[in-house]
C-alpha cells in the first residue's frame, strides 16, 4: 500500500475524522475504544460486468456489512450477494481500509501508528439471498445476528418478508415510544448532514465482559 499521506489531506477531510472520534453521529463513541465496528457498505455494481442479465438491483448499488476488528486491523465481510472472495467487492473495499488505515495514522492510535499499517480482508460464512432487492434487510440481519452472538446461517431468503414486517414495526414501536415519553429528536445543526450524503454509517460496540 502506498504512503496514504499522498492521498488525503485530513486537515481538509475534519467530517469523516469527527465520526471515527465519534463526535458526528449520536450514541457514537470513538472507533479507538471499541473492538468492533459495523460498517453498512453502499457499493456501486452498476460498472461490474457480470451486472447484466444478474444485476443485484436495477438502480446499481448493493449493501454489503463490514465488520472492522480495530485492534486486530482487519475487517470481515459479509455479502449476500457475490461469491466469497469477490475481486470486485476486495477491490472496493481495500480503498476504504486505505481511507481507515490513514486516517487512524493521522489520529496518532497505537495500532496504525505506521502509515502502512495494512487493514486486512476477511470473508465470513453467511447465508446467500436468491432475489436481486434484498441485499438491505440482509445485511441488517446479518448486523443483528452478530451483535447477539447469534449465526447468520439463520437468516433466510423465506423469512425476508417477516424480517421487513418486523422492523417496520420496531421503528413504529420506538417512534410511538419517543412521542409518550416525551423525547424529542435534536434539530438539524448548522453543517452537520447527518451521514445524509456518506455511504457509511458506522455502529461501534465492544465485546461483552
Amino acid at each position: 500500500m502506498k504512503n496514504s499521506k499522498s492521498s488525503f489531506n485530513w486537515e481538509k477531510e475534519h467530517i469523516f475524522l469527527n465520526v471515527v472520534k465519534g463526535l458526528e453521529i449520536a450514541c457514537s463513541r470513538p472507533f479507538m475504544e471499541v473492538d468492533f465496528v459495523y460498517i453498512p457498505l453502499l457499493i456501486p455494481t452498476a460498472s461490474v460486468e457480470s451486472r447484466r442479465r444478474s444485476s443485484v438491483t436495477s438502480s446499481g448499488n448493493h449493501w454489503c456489512l463490514a465488520v472492522w476488528n480495530v485492534k486486530g486491523r482487519y475487517i470481515t465481510l459479509y455479502d449476500s450477494f457475490f461469491s466469497p472472495g469477490s475481486s470486485f467487492v476486495n477491490d472496493y473495499v481495500s480503498k476504504f481500509c486505505q481511507v481507515l488505515s490513514s486516517a487512524f495514522s493521522y489520529l496518532k492510535v497505537p495500532e496504525y501508528v505506521d502509515n502502512l499499517s495494512k487493514i486486512d480482508i476477511l470473508w465470513g460464512s453467511y447465508t446467500i439471498q436468491t432475489t436481486r432487492t434484498d441485499c438491505g434487510i440482509f445485511m441488517i440481519k446479518y448486523a443483528e445476528m452478530l451483535m447477539m452472538n447469534k449465526s447468520i446461517l439463520l437468516v433466510q431468503q423465506k423469512q425476508v418478508k417477516d424480517y421487513r414486517k418486523q422492523l417496520a414495526v420496531d421503528l413504529w414501536s420506538h417512534g410511538t415510544w419517543k412521542q409518550q415519553n416525551g423525547y424529542e429528536t435534536p434539530l438539524e445543526m448548522l453543517d452537520h448532514d447527518y451521514g445524509d450524503h456518506k455511504h457509511v454509517q458506522p455502529i461501534c460496540h465492544s465485546q461483552p465482559e
